[in-house]
C-alpha cells in the first residue's frame, strides 16, 4: 500500500474522469398562441337609490337654465337665514294674482309657481330640494311681494302654548 493510498490518493495509472461540459441552456418555452378575447358585455352599475333622486332632480329641472354651478341655499336666499314671517311647517300657500310675474328671480319663481295650488311649507321645502329655513325666507319673500298668502298658523316670535303642546305630543309619540 502505498503511502499516498492511505489518504485516498489516486495512483498514475488511474485514468480520471474529465469534467463534463456544462450543457447549454433550453431555451425558453414558447408563449401559448393568443386568443383574441371574446367581446363582453360591459358590466352595467346597479342604481342605487341616490342614484334615483338625482336624475329625479334633473329631470324636475327641465326648462331651468343652469350653467353648471351649485348653488348653496343661504346664497338663494341672499345670505338671510330667518323669515320675517314665522311659518310653520303646516302652514299652507295660496297664490293671490292670476300669473307669476315673469321678472321674479328663478328661486322665488319657482316657489310661486308651486303655491298655484295649496301648498304647504313643508311641501314648498321637500319639491323644490331646499332646506326648511331657505324656504321660509323665499316664502316670506313672496309674502312681502303680495303674491303668496298664507292659511293656517303664523308665528311671531315665541312659541305658542298651542305649539309647544303639539311638540310635548310628538314626543311622546317617540
Amino acid at each position: 500500500m502505498d503511502i499516498f493510498g492511505m489518504y485516498g490518493s489516486r495512483s498514475d495509472d488511474e485514468v480520471v474522469d474529465a469534467p463534463e461540459p456544462p450543457e447549454e441552456p433550453a431555451p425558453p418555452p414558447e408563449p401559448p398562441p393568443v386568443e383574441p378575447e371574446e367581446e363582453t358585455a360591459p358590466i352595467e352599475r346597479v342604481r342605487s337609490a341616490k342614484d334615483d333622486a338625482v336624475q329625479h332632480y334633473i329631470d324636475a329641472m327641465d326648462g331651468l337654465e343652469f350653467d353648471g354651478q351649485i348653488v348653496r341655499p343661504y346664497a338663494r336666499t341672499g345670505g338671510r337665514t330667518r323669515s320675517a314671517a314665522g311659518l310653520e311647517l303646516e302652514t299652507m300657500l295660496s297664490l293671490t294674482v292670476a300669473d307669476v310675474p315673469n321678472d321674479l328671480p328663478p328661486d322665488h319663481y319657482a316657489v310661486a309657481d308651486l303655491c298655484r295650488h295649496p301648498i304647504s311649507v313643508a311641501e314648498v321645502s321637500g319639491y323644490r330640494g331646499l332646506p326648511i329655513g331657505a324656504a321660509r325666507v323665499l316664502i316670506s319673500d313672496l309674502m312681502e311681494y303680495g303674491l303668496v298668502a298664507v292659511a293656517g298658523p303664523v308665528t311671531a316670535g315665541a312659541p305658542t302654548v298651542d305649539l309647544m303642546q303639539r311638540v310635548l305630543e310628538g314626543l311622546h309619540r317617540l
